[in-house]
């Protein structure tokens, strides 16, 4: 059963999106949306720790479900079940709507697919998903400033999916294993460690690598903003739990980098963010400095 749950969470969003291609059933989906998280907020509440391999999938795809991800999992599927709720009233009559929908039900495939992801090449596949369909979520308004948050976005994302996917290469053969388990108990180099932290810490906002994340919470609709906001962006907490090996080697001069960018990030943007006129860009620079 616990492998039926596993699959269900990531096939769940992913057969919406895909529904979404047929003109008919657009209706269907849009209203069937709220109902795509469900399956993992089951999982993430009722299945005990469990693991699945697929061989043929990729390059050998493991999932599976343990204590840290069953914390992410569940709220992560709270805040898109009701952002996919808020969605079904905001979406009602616009004309860019199923482009919407679409992406939506995108970047939540892979926002559930990379927490339960326990290989190296499934949690890259998924996180690149979540992380190129939330373009269209950024200029779903189609307007000029949609576009230029876009245009800043994508830059961001195209920047950090190459230095996460370079630095997880590295760890991958510093560690001898694909999985992310093992890259947790390896004496990985300062290199690789570095490109992960870089890739991550676009997803986080760190300063200053922040500039993508107040625009793009201004220019997505609210819905969006508020996944951008509660879940994804802590995608780059969870990776970094996942596949660095925090507490078992010492890296002194990245976590210099990283308490002094912390450091700054906490305040800063907190001070910034006072000055904004948008709420959504007081959010944008409120969820930088939270995490």
């Amino acid at each position: 059963m616990s492998d039926v749950m596993l699959l269900a969470a990531i096939a769940a969003p992913l057969t919406l999106a895909i529904a979404a291609i047929l003109p008919a059933a657009r209706p269907l989906v849009l209203r069937l949306a709220v109902t795509a998280p469900l399956p993992a907020l089951v999982l993430a509440l009722l299945a005990p720790p469990s693991t699945l391999s697929e061989p043929w999938l990729i390059m050998g795809t493991v999932i599976g479900l343990d204590s840290v991800s069953k914390i992410f999992l569940a709220f992560t599927a709270i805040l898109w079940a009701a952002a996919a709720a808020t969605a079904r009233r905001w979406m009602r009559g616009d004309v860019h709507a199923t482009g919407f929908i679409t992406c939506f039900l995108l970047a939540m495939t892979g926002n559930i697919g990379l927490i339960l992801a326990q290989d190296v090449f499934s949690f890259y596949a998924l996180f690149a998903l979540m992380s190129f369909a939330s373009f269209g979520l950024v200029v779903h308004a189609r307007s000029d400033k949609a576009y230029s948050a876009g245009r800043l976005y994508i830059a961001f994302v195209v920047a950090g999916e190459l230095a996460l996917f370079a630095g997880l290469l590295l760890a991958t053969n510093e560690a001898g294993s694909p999985l992310l388990a093992d890259l947790r108990m390896a004496e990985l180099s300062g290199l690789s460690v570095a490109l992960m932290i870089g890739g991550f810490a676009v997803k986080l906002g760190i300063m200053p690598l922040h500039f993508w994340l107040p625009p793009a919470h201004g220019a997505a609709p609210v819905p969006a903003s508020a996944v951008l906001s509660g879940a994804m962006i802590k995608a780059g907490l969870f990776g970094m739990l996942s596949g660095l090996p925090l507490g078992l080697y010492a890296y002194t001069d990245h976590a210099t980098v990283m308490m002094a960018a912390g450091l700054v990030t906490i305040f800063a943007a907190a001070l910034i963010g006072a000055r904004e006129e948008s709420p959504k860009a007081v959010l944008g620079f409120s969820s930088v400095s939270q995490m």
